[in-house]
């Protein structure tokens, strides 16, 4: 189980983990639910493509899968939050 963590390490996850956070809090920023839903299925879909092409285990890639929603539905409401306090100002 540990062996996938050290297999994820890299710049490149870095950076897609931080380009989901600021697509998701520019989502909240932006747009409404609609689009949430949107963003949310193709990370979905992206999420358990790279899970089959690098033959990850079914447990790994449900970790990814719900990972990638997390971080990405957490900096949307981070995204709302701000828009509310920008929007009382």
């Amino acid at each position: 189980m540990f062996l996938f963590i050290e297999s994820l390490k890299g710049p490149s996850v870095k950076i897609a983990v931080i380009a989901i956070a600021l697509l998701g809090f520019a989502a909240g920023l932006v747009f409404r639910l609609n689009v949430l839903i949107v963003i949310l299925v193709l990370l979905l879909f992206l999420s358990v493509g790279y899970g089959i092409a690098e033959h990850l285990g079914f447990f790994t890639s449900v970790l990814i899968v719900v990972g990638i929603q997390v971080i990405a539905q957490g900096c949307f409401f981070l995204g709302l939050v701000a828009r509310s306090i920008i929007g009382r100002a």
